[in-house]
Formats: C-alpha cells, structure tokens, sequence
C-alpha cells in the first residue's frame, strides 16, 4: 500500500485512556458455549488483492503473499492446475518466506485427458509476519524433460503452468474491537458509513473524505464502501466478520472513538462541529491510526502538505521496477498512475531508461523494443557487449492514459547449440531512471479521465432532491478513489459554485436544475423531453419517466472535467447504473465514453456522445465494420438511438437547428 500524506497532524493526537480500557477482561472471555472448533473464512484472490493467476517455469518460483485477516490464522492454499505445456510430470513446491517445506503438488504430465487439476495445500505451519504471510510456489519438472526425451530447462518449446481460481482458508475468529489502531484490519470486505439524514455541508464533507481514504487505503483489496442514511443519535447496526460500522454525526467531543469497545457491535464514531469533522479523518489520510492503540483521540489540528516539487521523477521514487531473464524472448511490463506525477495535468512524459543486462556477445544477437501504453513503438535498439541501455524517448497523446505504460520487449538468440551450459540473460532496469513531466494540455473528457482530473482535490454538488445523494456521490467517489494511490480530497459547495468553478466537480442533480447553469453536458432535458447535444443537428427526444444517467465530459471553457450524476424524471432511474458499474469487471475503469444511462426498463447504456466528434482530443479510436468508416453526423444519431434504446419506449423524433451554432429563425 502506497503512503501517500495529504494532511499533516500538526498537534499531538489527545489520547483518552482510563484504567477501566484495560482493567476489563469480560470482553476477553469466550463464551461458554462457544463452539469447539475454529470458525473457517474463504476468501479468493480478488478479495486478497492478489494476482488471479500465477504463471510457473521449470525450476522458477514466483512469490504470493497474502495479507492475514486480523486474528485469523492462514490454514489452506487452494486453486486450480491448468493443463501444462510441454511438461513431461513433475511437481508443485510450497514453501514459506524462511524456506520452510510446507506441502507437494503432483502435475499431471502434458497432454493427459484432465484439462484442470484441483489443489489444495496445508500452509498452516507458514509464519505470519507484519499481517501477512510470504509463499513460494516452485514446480519441479521431472529432470526438466520435454515431451520425446530432450533435455534441458531452456532449449525446445515453452514449458509452463499456470495457477488460477487461487483462494485462501483462514481458521478463527475476528478479536474483538478495542482500539483505533485495530478497527481497521489489514483484510477488509465492507465498510458502511453512517450519516444523517439530513447531513449539513461538513457532515457530508468529512463522509465523502473518509470514503476516498478508505478506498485509496485498500488497494488492490477490493473494498465496498457504502453510505446509509439514518436519524441521528441512531446507533448502527453490528457489522458482520470482515465488516466495520462508522458513524459521521456533529455535535459532541470533536475525535475519533471506538463506540461499545469490546462488543460485536462495535463501531467508529466521527464526531465534531464544522470543519473539525474532516480534521477527525486526517488521522486515516496521513495513515497514522496505526499508533492510536487507544480507544479515543483527538486530532487538534490538520493541515495540507505541499505536493513534491519539481516535475521530473525518479523509477525509485514512483516505484518502479523491473528485472527478467531472457533466452528467446521475454517481456517486462511498468506502468505508473497518471496522478501519481504531482499536481496538474500531464501533457506528455519524457523517458529516460536506464537498465543493465547481461552483455551479449558479437556472435549472440540480442535487442529490445519498447511500447507504450497504446502499442505504438516508442524506442527500439540492439543489445550490445556493453551491457547498458541508456534510451530516450517521448510519450504523448494517446501513448498516455490513466497509466504510463512501458511494455518491453527483449529477445536473445545466443550463437551455440542448445545444451547444458547455454543461459538466459538478465535484463534489469535501473532505479535511477527518471520520468520528466510536461504539464499541459485540454481538459481530459469521458470515463477515463478519471482519477487524475479529480487529483489532488474535486469540488461535490447536491441540489438536495433527493434524500440519497450523498449516497450516489459516495459511490462515484469510491469508484473513483480505488484507481489511484492518490489522496482525492473532495470540498462539498452549491451548485452554482461547482458550475461555475475552474477544479474538477462532481455534481448530483436534476438535470432540470442544470438548465440554469452554464453547463453544457451530453444528455439535458427536463422530464420526458431530453436533448442529446453537441451534433450537427441538436437532437431532442420525448421519452416517458425520463432518463438517468452518469455522464463525464470535459468543460472546456473552464479547464476541467466535470462527472454528473442525473436525471430528467424519478431517482430511481439511477441506481441500475451503479448496479451495473459495480457488475462490471474492472467497474469504473471498464466504462467507455462520456455516457452510462438507463430509462424506465432499467437497461444501462453505455456510450460515447461527445467522444465521438471528429478531431477530439478525447475521441476514442473509431470503430470500423466492413463498410468502412461511417460520418460523424451519422454516429451522433447513431448515438442518440441507442439512448432512446436504452430508455424502451417508442420516440417520435424531431431536429431543430443547434441552439448553440444558428441564430433563431422562423421553422
């Protein structure tokens, strides 16, 4: 997990501790019918954050750590053998971080009628360090034989298995809630935040920042955090194993304090007037809650911390790394967030790659090709006897997304026949390497631009006609906070300000109320009638109960990019779209466009409306069919069909000149 500190706790953390938090031992004490053998939890490598599969070589091993649910003990490894390729037989090797032995794996020789073979490894004997526990998985092929009898681990076709469906069993029981420190483990499915129902503008602030720091904390652990609305002074209900219960309600002591302490239904409560709130939640933003092993405190003071200065980063300090062996060919792939490279927008990168290989003889041939993000070649050279790589290059324009990709790619071909002393190169790239960032550039449109035009800070909007609008931004926030080590602050304002504003905003409103803004947004409209804008000919169309949707499009007079949550009818028309999102893999990462909307049937459309105009600088790649490419104007229309589509209703359509390019004439 990437620290990243946007507040700084200037005055000590009040700890308020008395004999009575310590002196209590009831809580302590399994009940007397408590059942004989241990609980049993089973989580899959999503809920671990871990990769989905694992790829192995003869004689290679390849590293799984899984993070350790407080109080559980890991019991059992298990997942499923693909069918090998080019394995005579062999063996699958687990051990621990100390080299420790803890359990085989026969694998089926290549080419038997079993296409998958379950596993299923005791790894309780593996030691659990700092909440987690480091696993080696090695196969051992039998004497590194290919099919036919020919020797030799690097010569002939590819040998290789691969790992999938792994999960882990935990044996135990969650302890029970005592301090700050522990109310947030390092393993986490679900966290509710408790709000009122009529939350002022603080209230809502400090919800909205604690989501972002939540999801942030948890990457790549796929956390869900959700927001409930509920009367104040209500207690929540109690959360389930792998769950926490937070309460965000003014008035009171400003701190943070572990309510019913002990209890299984326990939970954290935020309490304060104003901005004092947020200031309760800078403890989770600077990640210092690991030191309040009390149940209370109080944060007195928070202030932002100055981005890092400069705009040229080293591989060390963005963490980036990597290393490989080569005979044939092999692949490194780095990548780093888009809005982990300081504040304001990126325009394009300067690459400086360094990287130390294994110098390659005259007689060998070697050489390197590098690819960014969209799969354009961006340098490429032979490998020589020096054994140092020290290339530059530039990426811009749509070599550049929400991740600065580098794929590369090496091959060797060594001048002997293959045999015992042939060796594969190793190919490493240097810490020292550097990223220099030209900002820049128009404002990002669509889904993908997200996280990075809401860092480091957004402005959140409500019109307040619907009770669950907290809700709905807190959705979006989470969605978009879990795709970026970047603290995004939100700053809670009216509508007027966030329409008017120069920062990224997220608004929730009735599209009607955004008829009295300047905003020119994809889809508008008031009840049944919604216009689809921004094509040749406006586009407006009468559809029954309305329409909900998300949109993300770029502001351009203002610089920014703007997300609205919206509808033109009943709320309700909204939440199949965040159902879908959620469906999706990847969730808001996965979305395409400018547009996700759903009418009366409930049937989520995504699409692209402003994305699709002809020279913009966020237009997506066209699709072709066989026909060929088709007009702009008769994708708009194409466009707004598929609206109508989503919508299930019959449309009678009309075209009227755009508002926007012709003056007013008589029809």
């Amino acid at each position: 997990m990437t620290r990243v500190g946007v507040a700084r706790v200037l005055a000590a953390v009040v700890l308020l501790i008395g004999p009575v938090l310590f002196g209590s031992a009831a809580h302590a004490q399994p009940a007397a019918d408590a059942p004989s053998q241990p609980s049993s939890v089973v989580l899959g490598s999503t809920a671990l954050g871990i990769d989905r599969e694992v790829f192995l070589g003869p004689n290679a091993s390849q590293r799984i750590a899984l993070p350790v649910p407080g109080g559980l003990v890991p019991s059992r490894l298990r997942g499923t053998i693909t069918a090998p390729l080019n394995i005579s037989g062999g063996y699958l090797e687990v051990d621990d971080a100390d080299g420790k032995l803890l359990g085989t794996v026969d694998v089926p020789p290549a080419g038997v009628a079993q296409a998958a073979t379950p596993f299923d490894v005791d790894i309780a004997g593996a030691r659990v360090r700092s909440s987690s526990v480091d696993l080696s998985v090695t196969l051992r092929a039998v004497d590194g034989q290919y099919p036919g009898g020919f020797n030799g681990q690097y010569c002939g076709p590819l040998q290789q298995l691969t790992l999938t469906n792994l999960e882990a069993v935990f044996t135990g029981e969650e302890p029970p809630v005592t301090t700050i420190a522990g109310f947030f483990p390092p393993v986490l499915e679900r966290v509710t935040i408790y709000a009122p129902d009529d939350a002022d503008t603080a209230e809502q602030q400090a919800v909205l920042l604690l989501v972002s720091t939540l999801a942030r904390l948890y990457i790549p652990q796929p956390l869900s955090v959700t927001v409930v609305n509920q009367p104040r002074g209500v207690s929540p209900p109690p959360a389930p194993q792998l769950a926490r219960a937070v309460v965000v309600e003014r008035g009171g002591t400003s701190g943070l304090s572990v309510e019913n302490s002990g209890g299984r239904n326990a939970y954290l409560k935020v309490s304060g007037d104003g901005d004092e709130l947020s200031t309760q939640v800078s403890l989770l933003v600077d990640e210092l809650q690991s030191l309040v092993q009390v149940p209370t405190a109080r944060v007195d003071q928070a202030v932002a911390e100055d981005p890092p200065g400069g705009d040229t980063w080293t591989f060390e300090q963005l963490n980036i790394s990597g290393k490989t062996e080569v005979l044939r060919a092999g692949n490194l792939r780095m990548s780093v967030g888009r809005s982990a490279l300081g504040n304001g927008r990126v325009d394009a990168v300067q690459v400086h790659l360094l990287a130390d290989y294994t110098p390659v003889p005259d007689d060998d041939s070697a050489a390197v090709v590098i690819r960014a993000g969209d799969g354009s070649v961006v340098h490429r050279a032979l490998l020589d006897t020096s054994g140092r790589l020290d290339a530059q290059f530039e990426l811009a324009g749509k070599a550049i997304g929400q991740f600065v990709d580098l794929d590369i790619a090496i091959t060797y071909t060594p001048d002997q026949p293959c045999g015992p002393l042939i060796a594969p190169i190793t190919f490493q790239t240097d810490p020292r390497s550097t990223l220099t960032v030209e900002r820049g550039g128009p404002p990002l449109g669509g889904f993908g631009a997200m996280p990075s035009e809401f860092a480091p800070s957004f402005m959140v909007a409500f019109d307040g006609t619907s009770p669950d609008q907290l809700v709905y931004a807190a959705r979006v926030v989470a969605a978009v906070a879990s795709l970026t080590s970047t603290q995004l602050t939100p700053k809670v304002v009216d509508v007027k300000t966030a329409a008017d504003g120069n920062s990224g905003a997220l608004i929730i409103a009735k599209s009607s109320a955004l008829l009295q803004t300047s905003l020119h947004p994809p889809i508008s409209g008031d009840g049944a009638e919604v216009d689809i804008d921004d094509l040749p000919t406006e586009v407006r169309a009468s559809i029954a109960d309305g329409l909900g949707s998300i949109q993300a499009f770029a502001d351009r007079p203002r610089d920014r990019t703007v997300v609205l949550v919206t509808t033109t009818g009943d709320w309700s028309l909204v939440n199949p779209l965040f159902g879908y999102i959620d469906g999706l893999d990847g969730k808001w990462s996965a979305l395409f466009g400018d547009v996700l909307a759903a009418g009366r049937a409930g049937d989520p459309t995504n699409l692209s409306i402003f994305a699709e105009r002809a020279g913009s600088d966020d237009a997506p790649e066209q699709p072709r069919s066989e026909a060929g490419p088709v007009s702009g104007k008769v994708i708009g229309i194409g466009v707004a069909v598929a609206v109508v589509a989503a919508a299930g209703v019959a449309i009678m359509w009309s075209s009227r000149r755009s508002k926007r390019n012709l003056p007013a004439g008589p029809d």
